[in-house]
């Protein structure tokens, strides 16, 4: 199980949210979707690693206004800032009604016709090299 992020990193985390992606044009904004709740958990449950660097961004900017925080975090620490922009877009576009109002249904399956095939596969030239198997050397 993931770690879980403090209730106060939460609280910091809405509002640049909503400051980073507000609504507009229909799309509602990052906090009203859980940006800091359910979304954040479903990014750190893909991405633990982003917890670390979204602690430290807290840490440097929690007493910041949301316009402020996100005006200096770049300079403070710009791999926390990489990570706050992560965990807010990804969480966002990971939701439902987000995917639903672009028109995004994941990832589809294609099937290959059998006319698709380079001509390399269809003649057989990768054939000895499958069979082979594998071949590397070690590192030392």
């Amino acid at each position: 199980m993931t770690e879980q992020p403090p209730t106060e990193l939460r609280d910091w985390l809405a509002p640049l949210a909503d400051a980073l992606i507000p609504a507009e044009d229909g799309m509602p904004a990052a906090g009203q979707l859980g940006a800091a709740g359910a979304q954040l958990d479903l990014v750190l449950d893909a991405r633990p690693d982003l917890l670390r660097h979204l602690t430290r961004a807290y840490a440097l900017t929690g007493g910041m206004s949301p316009a402020e925080a996100l005006s200096t975090l770049p300079g403070l620490d710009p791999a926390a800032h990489a990570a706050l922009l992560e965990a807010v877009a990804g969480g966002y576009y990971a939701h439902p009604e987000v995917r639903e109002l672009i028109g995004y249904t994941g990832q589809q399956p294609v099937p290959v016709r059998v006319a698709d095939f380079p001509e390399y596969l269809a003649e057989g030239l990768l054939e000895r090299v499958l069979e082979r198997g594998p071949v590397y050397r070690a590192v030392d």
